[in-house]
């Protein structure tokens, strides 16, 4: 690797931990001292050679091949280095491959420790046709420059003691069914946001404790429009408290189908437009002003028993 330059490589994103791995090679390249009687060497005819050096502070093995330059080298510090310049490494086991590196692990500071180097010019294709264990006892931090596409054919379970995505672009999810089971469920919209539920189908929002409360809140407006109709049971009582006033506006159109009626003209004049009906009880309506009651038609007041005004002063016209 004559021509390898370190500033060069840490331009071009190379790690510096390939780049100190490359530079190491480099160096061991380089040719040391070599004093006769201490070098033995053969060298075929086909340019295969061997070579055993005991020189001192450059005691290394070398075994080449001669028409492709393959070699293995066994450097005076104890590095080996295998390497073939023109075709492909296999290392084919009947069993197990066993690769073990490393002695110091530095957990204050992690750029100390003995580390494993895997540096690849193009791309990496790992076959496993069994199962796959990985146990890292340490941190993982991984960094794609690209896309990353995960596909998986079977059920997939992910477990984590805390989750947290940091998402700068859209998050898309798409599913036949999603369920999420959680003790305590939070969304913080950002002020000036939008959140939106769009559904086709049926939306139901079940609280199944009696213990529990559905509430909803709102510093500004709630607005519900609804092209069907509206069904409220209350097996309870209904208690509204409201500051302002209250409007109700009813067309009196006749409206048929469900779920999504539509309107084909105006109720006739004998069925109830605003119907209030209690089985048991009073109606109490009390006003602390003025009570009023218009009809563009006939009043009509059925009590099945006694009806009593009070009043200081009743005036009929």
């Amino acid at each position: 690797m004559p021509d390898f330059d370190k500033e060069l490589a840490k331009q071009n994103g190379m790690s510096d931990a390939a780049i100190e791995a490359a530079d190491s090679i480099k160096k061991n390249q380089q040719e040391g001292q070599i004093k006769y009687p201490y070098n033995k060497s053969k060298t075929f005819a086909c340019g295969h050679k061997w070579e055993f050096n005991e020189t001192e502070e450059n005691e290394y093995i070398n075994l080449r091949h001669g028409t492709t330059g393959a070699y293995i080298k066994m450097y005076a510090n104890g590095d080996i280095q295998v390497h073939t310049p023109v075709r492909d490494v296999n290392v084919i086991a009947a069993r197990h491959i066993n690769v073990k590196t490393g002695t110091r692990l530095d957990s204050q500071d992690p750029s100390k420790s003995d580390r494993f180097v895997l540096n690849v010019t193009g791309n990496v294709h790992l076959d496993i046709e069994g199962d796959m264990h990985t146990n890292i006892k340490g941190n993982r931090y991984t960094t794609i420059n690209g896309e990353d596409n995960l596909t998986v054919k079977g059920p997939a379970l992910y477990n984590y003691s805390e989750l947290g995505e940091n998402i700068t672009g859209d998050h898309k999810c798409e599913a036949s069914k999603s369920v999420t089971v959680a003790n305590n469920i939070q969304r913080n919209l950002t002020k000036g946001g939008l959140m939106k539920d769009s559904f086709a189908g049926t939306y139901i929002i079940e609280q199944t404790s009696r213990g529990g409360v559905l509430q909803f809140k709102s510093e500004g407006d709630m607005q519900i429009d609804v092209k069907g109709h509206i069904r409220t049971t209350v097996q309870s009582n209904s208690i509204n408290n409201i500051t302002g006033k209250v409007e109700w506006n009813v067309g009196g159109k006749r409206v048929l189908g469900s779920p999504t009626g539509l309107s084909i003209g105006s109720l006739g004049a004998s069925t109830p437009s605003f119907n209030i009906t209690t089985s048991s009880g009073k109606i109490n309506l009390s006003a602390a002003g003025q009570f009023g009651m218009d009809c563009g038609s006939t009043s009509l007041f059925d009590s099945g028993g006694n009806m009593k005004l009070e009043a200081p002063r009743i005036d009929l016209n």
